[in-house]
């Protein structure tokens, strides 16, 4: 798209997992994202020095006590290319959305988001719209209690999803605005019981799409000022 078409920047919705207990299924937020390479090591490994943060599984174990087989995970910065500068990398650990168009979005903050499925599938709380938390975005799908709270105790990261930072540093990389819009779905392994993602997943979408709407309403505004 941005090697085609003539654009300004990338407004990118979705839906996500919700890693922070003050956060809601069906709130809206938009936020900044974690961006990084996750090395997963044999139990026997050692996190790399350069890593800035490590998950050991085995003290997650139930019961506690012994060693299991899933090893240690450490994480260390990812790369992109600088705007106006090919083929130079620089690390990055937080991958920003546009500052500009937070501020827009926070304007939106009154917008009335559904609460309702249907006729006998409401939440408990009305959904809101929360502006500039943290996100972060990889190739899993988070349903574990002990990986959602490391998370949000070691980045403090309030969302999770599987596409946003790949989009985003793409715009950044070739110099375009982004924001991220994403509706939570579930409470990413921190329920009791059944996940939420098949209830609850099509009003959180709905949420982003609305947010999106009124976010592009007032769009216009931003580029003349």
């Amino acid at each position: 798209m941005v090697d085609l078409f003539d654009i300004v920047g990338i407004v990118h919705f979705g839906i996500a997992g919700n890693a922070n207990n003050s956060m809601s299924i069906g709130d809206v937020f938009l936020n900044s994202l974690h961006a990084g390479i996750w090395d997963w090591l044999n139990p026997s490994g050692t996190v790399n020095y350069n890593d800035v943060a490590g998950l050991d599984f085995k003290g997650y174990n139930v019961p506690e006590g012994g060693d299991n087989l899933l090893g240690h995970i450490g994480f260390s910065y990812e790369f992109f290319s600088e705007s106006g500068k090919a083929n130079t990398a620089r690390p990055i650990f937080w991958a920003n959305t546009t500052r500009q168009w937070l501020h827009v979005a926070s304007n939106l903050k009154g917008i009335n988001l559904n609460q309702c499925v249907n006729s006998s599938v409401c939440l408990p709380q009305k959904p809101k719209l929360v502006v500039s938390l943290r996100g972060s975005a990889s190739n899993i799908f988070v349903d574990n209690a002990a990986y959602r709270d490391f998370l949000f105790k070691t980045f403090r990261v309030s969302s999770v999803d599987m596409e946003s930072s790949a989009v985003v540093m793409t715009s950044l990389s070739n110099g375009f605005l982004v924001i991220v819009i994403r509706g939570l779905l579930d409470i990413a392994g921190g329920q009791t019981g059944h996940n939420s993602v098949d209830t609850f997943g099509p009003l959180a979408a709905i949420n982003a799409c609305k947010v999106v709407i009124k976010f592009i309403e007032e769009f216009p505004k931003e580029i003349k000022s």
